[in-house]
């Protein structure tokens, strides 16, 4: 594996061909400022990028309209349906959905068994999360407003602590800070698999301009 940062960033922001992050700077004044920054997969190259830039890719086409109605655009997570809305949600549940307009037609809170719901994961017009607390993940079905399924959870030893997920093609990728392990998910069968493993917890797993990267405890790294 190569190290590509030490340092914590936030926001960190797949994108097709590399990836957007936020680094915090602190002014003369105590004050914390973000600088956003773009890197190229390929050639590891790291340049500035406006908020903007950043905003239209976490948020899509409407993203001045759902960036000014949000509290805070770092710790939420994104994904794009198939109707063209934006669905968001953030650590503690907080869910909003915004058509393609930027208004939101839905708001709420999403929670399983009372327990809160991460990640963003979109299916059509579902989209996956994991459970923390519950060790599962559930697909949820935005038109009826219910989860549909959920896979793991009880007495399953399938997940441990998953925090994060995403699809690529036919199958969900999980971390689980727990087990330091990324699983799969296979969409055709609904089989668990293991696919990677690490000596430390692994919090974000996402594929950019053909190469595998992952956020360890101990920071960012190409596969």
């Amino acid at each position: 594996m190569k190290k590509i940062f030490d340092f914590e960033i936030y926001g960190l922001l797949p994108i097709e061909k590399g990836f957007l992050y936020i680094k915090p700077e602190i002014l003369p004044d105590g004050k914390v400022k973000g600088q956003f920054f773009g890197v190229e997969a390929q050639t590891g190259r790291t340049v500035p990028v406006t908020k903007w830039v950043y905003f239209e890719n976490k948020f899509g086409p409407a993203y001045k309209e759902i960036s000014s109605q949000i509290k805070d655009y770092i710790s939420c997570e994104t994904g794009f349906l198939a109707n063209n809305s934006t669905v968001l949600l953030y650590p503690d549940g907080d869910l909003g959905i915004f058509n393609s307009k930027g208004v939101a037609v839905w708001t709420g809170a999403l929670k399983y068994n009372d327990a809160p719901v991460r990640g963003v994961a979109v299916d059509g017009k579902c989209f996956w999360s994991v459970v923390p607390d519950l060790n599962a993940v559930i697909c949820y079905a935005t038109d009826e407003k219910r989860v549909q399924m959920r896979i793991g959870g009880g007495k399953s030893t399938a997940f441990i602590n998953p925090t994060s997920l995403v699809r690529y093609n036919d199958n969900l990728y999980i971390c689980n800070e727990g087990s330091n392990k990324v699983r799969t998910i296979s969409l055709n069968n609904y089989a668990v698999s293991d696919y990677l493993e690490f000596d430390e917890p692994v919090k974000k797993y996402f594929l950019a301009g053909g190469k595998e990267f992952v956020l360890l405890k101990s920071g960012l790294y190409e596969l």
